[in-house]
């Protein structure tokens, strides 16, 4: 069993949910569940949170780390460096880290140098869901033709939340060359402003990045046309639609979309699988599905 500690008593660390919750949507949760992981407690700069913490998961808090096989960085952006040094120093087994890497590019460039020496899993969720494994997988071997524009549409930071759109475009291996910006505003962090951004593919394709006000309602979505297939990804990953080519039976020699197939996600167990990934990898049954060296672009901080 391996023994894991918390740094952060923030929302994903122990707020979105509770023990009793049929989802599992903290760290909290997820390590609870586990039968191969136990979970020490908290540890935050602001002890009474971390306690507040501990007593809703019948954990303890600390006011130092204690020894343990995985820390989880569950705290705000600007501060991952310090506490991925602060967690070094307690010579974890691995670290799981919250995305994004960090705030800023040197931060984000130093903690990729860390990760060399102390293995890191990032929280980028939807590299966790099954379905869109598999279909990172089609994308990957050519099965719907080369990417020729897409957009995808998302609120709350560039770096904070577009971190997402990007890690999945690359998930799918839809490499970034080159981005421009259009439009940015703030909407939630001053540091961190929503952009909407036009990035180009290597291969001629493009892919807008549109911003969307998160003060007036959250959205993730993507929609991408392939030359053979179009794809959207809609309500936060958690649905999927995949239109395929028919021919028309009217107008000859034109082709159309076509829905194919539209499926639920089982979006909701992406972080219990994070933990299952974690695990396999300890025992060495495999390799982390978001490790620091597959994440980090630094296009996303240009």
């Amino acid at each position: 069993m391996y023994n894991v500690l918390i740094i952060g008593a923030g929302q994903i660390a122990s707020g979105l949910d509770f023990p009793n919750s049929l989802e599992v949507l903290t760290h909290a949760h997820a390590v609870l569940k586990q039968s191969r992981f136990n979970l020490l407690g908290f540890y935050d700069v602001d002890f009474a949170k971390a306690n507040q913490a501990a007593q809703k998961w019948q954990v303890n808090a600390y006011t130092s780390l204690p020894k343990a096989d995985v820390i989880v960085i569950a705290t705000p952006d600007k501060i991952h460096l310090e506490n991925v040094r602060q967690a070094a120093t307690a010579h974890p087994r691995l670290i799981i880290l919250e995305k994004p890497l960090a705030a800023d590019l040197a931060d984000a460039r130093a903690i990729t140098k860390l990760a060399k020496k102390i293995p890191m899993q990032v929280n980028f969720t939807r590299r966790f869901v099954p379905e869109l494994q598999k279909l990172a997988l089609e994308i990957r071997k050519g099965k719907h033709g080369r990417l020729q524009t897409g957009s995808g549409f998302y609120g709350k930071g560039f770096i904070h939340n577009g971190s997402h759109l990007v890690d999945l475009l690359k998930f799918f291996g839809l490499q970034i060359k080159c981005v421009q910006g259009l439009n940015n505003f703030v909407d939630f962090y001053k540091h961190d402003p929503t952009k909407t951004v036009r990035l180009i593919l290597p291969r001629g394709g493009e892919f807008f990045m549109q911003g969307v006000d998160c003060q007036n309602y959250t959205v993730f979505e993507l929609d991408l046309f392939f030359e053979k297939a179009r794809i959207r990804i809609v309500n936060s990953g958690a649905e999927v639609e995949i239109y395929g080519l028919t021919n028309s039976k009217k107008y000859r020699g034109y082709k159309f979309l076509n829905l194919d197939n539209k499926c639920k996600t089982q979006l909701d167990c992406a972080l219990p699988n994070l933990y299952n990934n974690v695990y396999d990898f300890l025992v060495g049954k495999g390799k982390l599905l978001a490790s620091v060296q597959d994440v980090f672009t630094e296009i996303l901080y240009a």
